[in-house]
């Protein structure tokens, strides 16, 4: 009876200049994904959004899927504070509630 040999994938390498986006105890296949991932396109596309109006992040979800943004809500979420801890999105002081009666904070592009 032969034995096959499942291919292993290349080393990747989890340490020095690796990705922070995937954690040192991942798997390789993720630190791979981490490395193909575009994290500019979703920030970029938030920080235009906001900067249209202030809005809360549900409703620049609701924006993203009426778009055809390949954008999960969580990517979303991330990307608008990723962009707050930038200093380029702020909260707006407006508070609006959610289709589940919540309070929601609006977010605003700074000026």
């Amino acid at each position: 009876m032969s034995t096959t040999t499942i291919p292993r994938p290349a080393v990747h390498s989890t340490f020095g200049d690796d990705s922070p986006r995937a954690r040192r105890s991942d798997p390789v296949t993720s630190h791979e994904s981490a490395d193909l991932a575009n994290l500019s396109k979703p920030r970029n596309w938030v920080l235009y959004v906001l900067s249209c109006g202030p809005l809360t992040d549900q409703e620049v979800v609701l924006l993203a899927s009426s778009f055809h943004q390949p954008f999960t809500p969580q990517r979303i979420r991330t990307a608008r504070a990723e962009l707050t801890r930038m200093g380029l999105v702020e909260k707006s002081g407006i508070y609006r509630l959610t289709e589940n009666n919540r309070r929601a904070v609006v977010w605003a592009a700074t000026k």
